[in-house]
């Protein structure tokens, strides 16, 4: 009987160690696509934030860095 319930326990513990180092909800998880895109500055601003235009997937971007994004961004969604 104590051999039963230390194995159910080693398992249950393993199964809480794989899902928190990961398991398989992050391995679904959407990454973002590495495109190549080419971005222009449309010389639209706000304060630091510059808008970028990619000119391969037409997705715009104001990065707070003043500079262009590295990803692309046709992935993300939309604010409603």
């Amino acid at each position: 009987m104590a051999i039963t319930i230390t194995a159910i326990i080693l398992v249950l513990y393993a199964v809480w160690a794989w899902r928190r180092k990961g398991g398989p909800s992050d391995a679904r998880a959407k990454k973002p696509a590495k495109k190549a895109c080419k971005w222009e500055t449309t010389g639209h601003s706000k304060g630091r934030f510059v808008e970028f235009r990619c000119a391969t997937c037409g997705v715009s971007a104001m990065p707070h860095t003043g500079k262009a994004p590295v990803d692309c961004k046709s992935t993300l969604s939309r604010p409603n």
